[in-house]
C-alpha cells in the first residue's frame, strides 16, 4: 500500500467528519468576507496583489488553528484505540503511514484554500478591481504551503505521543508558542534593545532575525515580497532570502523529525 492510497482514505474520512467540514466552510467564508470587504476599505488601486497583504491578517489565526485541528488526530487516535497496530499490519511502513496521513489532510485543507481564493479573486476583481494572475497564483500557493505547515505540525505532534489528548495538548502548545508567544517575546526584545539605545549592530540584527523565524512571519514576508508589487527594499532578513528557507524548514522539519521518531518507537 502506498502513501497515495492512505492519503485518499484519510481524505474521505476527514470529509465525513462534521467538525472538519465546519472548519473548511468557516475558512472559505473568512476569505470570501475579506475579499468582499477589501474593495470597500482598501486603498487604491484595488488588485488581487494588494489583497494578499490584506488577507494575511485574516488568515493569521484561523489557518494555523484549522491545520492543527486536521493534524493532531492523524496517528495518536489510532494508537490510543489500538487500531494503529492493525493499520501497520498492512503492506506499508511507518513513514509511509505518516506521510499518507499528512498528504491527505493537507490536501483537504489545500482544496478549501483554493476554493476560497478563487471566490475571493472574483470578488476583488468584480467590478472595478484588477487581476494580477501570477502574483495571485503566488499568493494561493503560499497560503497552501502555510496551511500544510500547520497540518504537518499537528501530524508531528500526533506521531510523537501515545494518546489523542496528549497530541492535542502538544499541538495547541506549539500553536500558542508560535502564533502568540513568539511575536510577544520578539517584540519585547526589540523594544528592550531600542530602549537600551542599541539601534544597530549584531545584537539588533539577531533580534530582528529572530522575529522572522516563526512560520507566520515567514508567510507574511513572502506574501509581501512575492504577491505585492510595490514593496520597498529592506534588509536581507526582511525578505524572501530568509523567509523562504524558514517556511520550507517549518513545512518539512517537524514532520521529518516526527517520522524518524515514529519509525523507531516502541508501540507497545
Amino acid at each position: 500500500m502506498t502513501w497515495r492510497v492512505i492519503a485518499r482514505r484519510d481524505w474521505r474520512l476527514l470529509l465525513d467528519a462534521r467538525l472538519p467540514k465546519i472548519a473548511l466552510v468557516g475558512l472559505v467564508a473568512v476569505v470570501s468576507i475579506a475579499a468582499y470587504v477589501y474593495p470597500v476599505i482598501g486603498t487604491e488601486p484595488i488588485t488581487t496583489s494588494r489583497f494578499g497583504a490584506f488577507v494575511t491578517g485574516w488568515l493569521g489565526g484561523i489557518l494555523p488553528a484549522i491545520g492543527v485541528l486536521f493534524g493532531y488526530g492523524a496517528i495518536a487516535r489510532e494508537h490510543e484505540s489500538g487500531a494503529l497496530r492493525l493499520a501497520l499490519s498492512m503492506p506499508h511502513g511507518r513513514s509511509t503511514l505518516v506521510l499518507g496521513r499528512f498528504v491527505g489532510r493537507a490536501g483537504v485543507l489545500a482544496a478549501a484554500i483554493v476554493v476560497g481564493m478563487m471566490i475571493a479573486g472574483a470578488l476583488v476583481v468584480y467590478p472595478l478591481g484588477t487581476l494580477h494572475p501570477l502574483r495571485f497564483l503566488a499568493l494561493v500557493l503560499l497560503t497552501v504551503a502555510h496551511g500544510a505547515t500547520w497540518v504537518g505540525i499537528g501530524v508531528a505532534a500526533s506521531a510523537l505521543v501515545t494518546t489523542n489528548r496528549q497530541a492535542l495538548v502538544l499541538a495547541v502548545v506549539a500553536l500558542f508558542v508560535l502564533v502568540i508567544v513568539w511575536d510577544a517575546v520578539t517584540a519585547g526584545a526589540e523594544a528592550g534593545v531600542v530602549a537600551a539605545g542599541i539601534t544597530d549592530g549584531p545584537i539588533r540584527t539577531v533580534v530582528q532575525i529572530g522575529a522572522q523565524l516563526d512560520p507566520g512571519s515567514a508567510f507574511d514576508t513572502l506574501v509581501t515580497a512575492l504577491a505585492v508589487s510595490d514593496r520597498s527594499a529592506g534588509a536581507w532578513y526582511d525578505g524572501p532570502t530568509l523567509a523562504l528557507p524558514v517556511l520550507i524548514g517549518w513545512l518539512f522539519g517537524p514532520l521529518s523529525l516526527a517520522i524518524l521518531r515514529f519509525k523507531w518507537r516502541d508501540l507497545a
